[in-house]
C-alpha cells in the first residue's frame, strides 16, 4: 500500500507558493490520512512548534497560526521561505500482503506516531509480520534549488538524522544516488545554495525532550535562518 505526501494530495507546493521564497525549509514526512486526520499546512499540527516559535518570534498569540492557513502564506512570503519534505510517497508491504496488518501498521505507526525511525528504516517487525519501507523520494526540491531562487536550506529533522557533516543515520548506501545519502548528497552538492548543517527539530517531542531552554534555541536558530537570513 502506498501511503502519498499530503502535500502532493492538497497541492500545497504551488508556484504562488514557491516563487518568492529565497529559504527552503526541509522536513521529513507528512502522511495523507485517508481518514481525514490532516493538517492545513506544512508544521501545522497543534503540537508542533515550529508556527508557535515564528509567532513568539513576532510578538502574536503562540497559536495564532493554528488553522490559519492565509497568515501561514502571508508569513512565509514576507520572510521568503517556503517548506517541502524530502518523502514523497512510502510504500507498505508484508508478508503475505496482509491488508489488515498493512492498514494496523499505517493507523499506528504512519498516522499516529510519526516515528523517522519507522520512516526511514527498510525492513521492521509489527505484530510477529516482518514490514518492509520503501520510499521515493521528492525531486522537487532538485529542480527548485536549479530555478536558482533558493538561497539557502535548512532542516528540521535534526542532526541524529542527518548530521553536522551531512552523513545520514539511515544511508541506504545500496541504493546509492536514490538512497537518502544519496538523495542528501544531491542536495548538498547543488552550486550556489547554503545548506545549513545544524539543525533543530520543532516537533513536540523534541521540545519536551531537549530540556527548559530548547524552545528558546530552536527560536533563536529560526531568527538567524528564517527571519534575519
Amino acid at each position: 500500500m502506498i501511503v502519498r505526501h499530503v502535500a502532493l494530495e492538497n497541492e500545497w507546493n504551488t508556484n504562488e507558493n514557491l516563487q518568492n521564497a529565497q529559504k527552503l525549509i526541509l522536513g521529513s514526512f507528512n502522511p495523507y490520512n485517508i481518514n481525514g486526520d490532516n493538517t492545513d499546512y506544512f508544521y501545522g499540527r497543534g503540537t508542533n512548534y515550529f508556527w508557535k516559535a515564528l509567532a513568539e518570534l513576532n510578538n502574536l498569540n503562540p497559536n495564532i497560526f493554528f488553522n490559519n492557513l492565509d497568515l501561514k502564506l502571508e508569513y512565509m512570503h514576507r520572510y521568503r521561505f517556503c517548506f517541502m519534505d524530502v518523502i514523497d510517497s512510502i510504500e507498505i508491504e508484508c508478508q503475505g500482503n496482509n491488508e489488515l496488518i498493512i492498514n494496523n501498521f499505517i493507523n499506528q505507526k504512519i498516522y499516529t506516531e510519526f516515528s523517522d525511525q519507522v520512516l526511514f528504516t527498510t525492513r521492521t517487525m509489527f505484530e510477529n509480520n516482518e514490514i518492509k519501507v520503501t520510499r521515493t523520494y521528492n525531486h522537487s526540491i532538485i529542480n527548485l534549488i536549479q530555478q536558482g531562487g533558493i538561497q539557502r536550506v535548512i532542516h528540521t529533522m535534526g542532526n541524529n538524522t542527518i548530521g553536522i557533516d551531512f552523513t545520514t543515520k539511515w544511508q541506504e548506501r545500496r541504493l546509492g544516488e536514490y538512497g537518502f545519502q544519496g538523495f542528501i548528497n544531491q542536495i548538498v552538492n547543488q552550486n550556489n545554495i547554503n545548506f545549513i548543517s545544524q539543525s533543530y527539530s520543532p516537533s513536540g517531542r523534541a521540545v519536551n525532550i531537549g530540556g527548559p531552554n530548547y524552545f528558546n534555541i530552536l527560536k533563536n536558530w529560526l531568527q538567524d535562518n528564517i527571519i534575519d537570513g
